[in-house]
């Protein structure tokens, strides 16, 4: 191999060592940032009341921590403790899991909501009218 081959290709490794350097850094800069803009709340997934009983909670990579007669009592998701409520009033029956955050400006407890069980409203559903069932019969497959 000539002296000048072997230069080229160092100066060729160089140079891709530091492509690849640069590109490393810019790749950490881009996760730094992306786990800064992360959500820090809790998600508050909405499910059906129906499900409580059964419910998977690794589905949504939580963990039930304790548990009683009536089903999870707290559960642990991303290191936090949610604690079940269902509060007894006049509005529709409710299980949800949630924790303090901390207090508002008037002292009172601010909470975040990791998921919340609930009746399906029956909702009446409007016809479609025949203009626009004519079109979606048109569309081919």
């Amino acid at each position: 191999m000539s002296e000048e081959f072997e230069q080229t290709i160092t100066t060729g490794l160089r140079a891709i060592y530091k492509l690849l350097h640069e590109n490393n850094r810019l790749l950490e800069r881009i996760a730094n940032s992306l786990e800064a803009s992360a959500p820090k709340e809790a998600p508050n997934f909405q499910l059906r009341l129906e499900e409580f009983a059964t419910f998977d909670w690794a589905s949504i990579d939580a963990t039930v921590e304790r548990h009683d007669a009536q089903g999870a009592a707290i559960v642990t998701w991303k290191g936090k403790q949610f604690v079940r409520r269902s509060p007894t009033n006049k509005y529709s029956p409710v299980v949800f899991f949630s924790r303090c955050i901390g207090k508002d400006e008037q002292g009172e407890n601010q909470y975040e909501r990791l998921c919340t069980f609930k009746s399906v409203q029956q909702v009446e559903v409007e016809p479609i009218p025949e203009k626009v069932t004519r079109l979606i019969r048109s569309i081919p497959l």
